[in-house]
Parts: C-alpha cells; sequence; structure tokens
C-alpha cells in the first residue's frame, strides 16, 4: 500500500512540475519575429528624434535666440560676403569699368578715438571724359564733377562687389559711391554691427563728401536692408545737419525690422505663443528696429519706391504699406511727392532685378525731373 502510494505521489508530482514548466519556461515563450522587434525600436528611435528635433528647433532656437544678442544681430544683418573671396582692387574682372576702390576713415560709433575705415567704390558716370587709372584722385574727381552723386546702400548677404547690373544702369544718371557697410566687405575690422553705427558712419560719410564738393546734388539709393538704413540716414541727416538729399530711392523697402522679422520667421515660429516675446520684440529691444514706417514721415525730399510681387524675402505689400504711410501722413507740398511702382510677379523680378525692367531708366529720369522741380520751388518760395 505504502509503495503503491509513493509510486502515485512521485507521478503527481512529475505531472505538477512538468505543467509548471510547460506555463514559466522561457523555453516555452512565444518569442517575436526580429522584424517586428527591429520595427518597434526602430519606431521608438524615430520618435525620440522627432521629439528631439522639435524640442531643438521650436523650444531651444527661440530661447537662445532671446537671450543671444549676437545670434540676433547675425541673422538681422547677415554679414556674408557675396561674390566670396572679392577683390575690392580689381573692379574690372567683375566685368565693370571706371570704376576705383577707395576708403573713408571715420570716427567709431562707440569709441571716438578709435578709427573704423568704411570701403567704398566710386563709379564714374558713363559719359565721364576719361578713364580711370591707377593713379586716380579721387578727391579731385569729386571736386570737379557737374554730376548729381548717388549714394547706393545694399542689402543683407552681399558686398560692393555684387549689384554690378544696377551700377550699369545707375552710371548713365550719376556718379555712384557704393559703400559697404561696416562689418561687410572690408569695412572695419572687429567692429561692432549696429544699426546706430551703421547710420552714424554714414552721416560721415556724408561730412566727408560735403567737405569736398558742396554743390552736386545728392542722391539715396537703397535696396532691402539698405532701404532701412537709408530712410535713417536721411532722416538723421535732416535732424542732425540740417541737410536734405535731393532725392531717396526704396528699392524692396520694409516697414520695420519687426515686421520683416515676423514675416520671414514667422512662417516656421509663428503659431508659438511666445514668438513675439522670443522672437521679434528681443531684437527691437536691442536696438535693431529700422523703422522706416516713422523715418520717412520725417525725409522732405521726393521719395520712389519699387517693389517686385514675387519677392519672396520682403514682400511687395510692405512697399505699398510704406507708400500709403507716407501719402496719409506727410504734407506732400513741403516735404516732396511719392511714387511707387510695382512689377508683376510673372516677369520673375524677385528681391534684386527690379532694375532690369525696361521700363526703369524713364522712371529714374522722371524721378528726377521731379526732384529738379521739387527743389527749385522749394529754393523759389
Amino acid at each position: 500500500m505504502s509503495s503503491l502510494y509513493m509510486c502515485w505521489f512521485k507521478r503527481k508530482k512529475r505531472s505538477s512540475e512538468d505543467s509548471y514548466n510547460s506555463i514559466d519556461s522561457p523555453s516555452n515563450d512565444r518569442k517575436w519575429p526580429l522584424w517586428k522587434m527591429i520595427l518597434v525600436w526602430s519606431l521608438v528611435a524615430l520618435f525620440a528624434l522627432v521629439l528631439l528635433v522639435f524640442l531643438l528647433i521650436f523650444v531651444v532656437f527661440p530661447i537662445t535666440f532671446w537671450l543671444c544678442y549676437t545670434l540676433q544681430r547675425f541673422m538681422t544683418f547677415i554679414p556674408i560676403n557675396s561674390p566670396k573671396n572679392p577683390n575690392f582692387n580689381d573692379p574690372g574682372s567683375y566685368g565693370i569699368q571706371n570704376v576705383q576702390n577707395f576708403y573713408i576713415t571715420v570716427p567709431d560709433y562707440y569709441d571716438t578715438e578709435k578709427l573704423t575705415k568704411i570701403g567704398a567704390w566710386l563709379i564714374l558716370p558713363e559719359n565721364y571724359p576719361t578713364t580711370i587709372s591707377n593713379a586716380i584722385n579721387i578727391t579731385e574727381i569729386l571736386q570737379n564733377t557737374s554730376s548729381d552723386i548717388l549714394f547706393y546702400l545694399h542689402g543683407v548677404a552681399a558686398n560692393r562687389a555684387k549689384p554690378i547690373s544696377q551700377y550699369t544702369l545707375f552710371r548713365k544718371y550719376f556718379l555712384v559711391i557704393a559703400i559697404d557697410h561696416r562689418g561687410y566687405g572690408d569695412s572695419g575690422e572687429d567692429v561692432e554691427l549696429s544699426e546706430d553705427a551703421i547710420v552714424s558712419d554714414n552721416l560721415h560719410i556724408f561730412d566727408w563728401l560735403r567737405k569736398i564738393n558742396s554743390k552736386s546734388n545728392i542722391y539715396y539709393w537703397g535696396h532691402s536692408l539698405g532701404t532701412g538704413i537709408s530712410c535713417h540716414t536721411v532722416s538723421s541727416l535732416k535732424e542732425k545737419k540740417d541737410f536734405v538729399p535731393h532725392g531717396l530711392v526704396l528699392e524692396a523697402p520694409f516697414t520695420s525690422m519687426a515686421d520683416e522679422i515676423a514675416h520671414v520667421m514667422g512662417k516656421v515660429f509663428g503659431w508659438l505663443a511666445y514668438f513675439n516675446a522670443t522672437i521679434v520684440r528681443p531684437v527691437g529691444e536691442n536696438g535693431i528696429l529700422f523703422e522706416s514706417s516713422r523715418n520717412i514721415l520725417n525725409i522732405n525730399c521726393p521719395i520712389m519706391i519699387m517693389n517686385a510681387k514675387d519677392d519672396g524675402v520682403i514682400p511687395w505689400t510692405f512697399g505699398e504699406r510704406l507708400y500709403h504711410t507716407a501719402i496719409e501722413k506727410r504734407n506732400l507740398n513741403k516735404q516732396g511727392n511719392i511714387t511707387f511702382h510695382s512689377f508683376p510677379a510673372d516677369k520673375a523680378y524677385g528681391h534684386n532685378d527690379v532694375t532690369t525692367d525696361p521700363s526703369v531708366p524713364h522712371l529714374i529720369e522722371d524721378f528726377i525731373q521731379m526732384c529738379n522741380e521739387f527743389n527749385q520751388n522749394n529754393r523759389l518760395s
């Protein structure tokens, strides 16, 4: 009897162990196929990567931009050489003749005991009787010229060797002085780049020219960022120098830097609740304003605005808005008329090529005539 019981007990124990093993033994687990495991881990890694990129773009970058003035300044001015490695001493290598490279030394805005060297090109009028040689005397040419003088102020990601086709047009009507703003081209070494400093440089450059030539009519022509610089410069000339230039041309202008930043960076960051606080406002709080909508009200000379409707950098509507602001808030009889010209998108002029339109020479001629008539009437009144 006991042997029978022992036999039954052993069989029961073995059965229980087998049952236990069949449930818990790793050898009997249902393993996932390798491809499923790879898929799951790939999805986890992809999610982590997307989350990281999202945080970097939409959290880290706005906060960094808010806290870092250097980043704000770079992304506002974009002081990158275009063309690269420019040879300013050889304008002929860019396909333009009768151009002389030279430099103007001005007191630095931040340290008046320090001098800043501003690079420039002197571009002789098309009808100039002689050709430029290496021994050209800049002062002598400026003293003796009978031509109107045009200061050309370029935009971002450029230097004075870039707008060659524009110079070819301008020289039909003006003696051109093309300036590289501090921090662009070879203007200034280790200088601090700011709106007020650039405008201060331009005021000193005006003083330099006026000491040499006090009789020629002076025009300013700004492109892109150069429009904001031109508006601020011309407004400051009136306030600080009691001088009003003959005319001002704004090619692809914007209303203010805040509006331009909101337009460009708003395409990516505009949906963020903290977009204005971290990206738009900090730039203005650090003195980069370029408030052309305000500065244009203090300009007492005729103004011409030109925009391409396919401009992907600065919307043509900014130029239109600037025009309406000036029309509605300036005294046109006392401050000069303002004209606005937009060019159809199907002409594909974009941000840089408005001046290639066949109508532009006629627009310039009409504008010069308007400026002459306005200034003549002002002298008579």
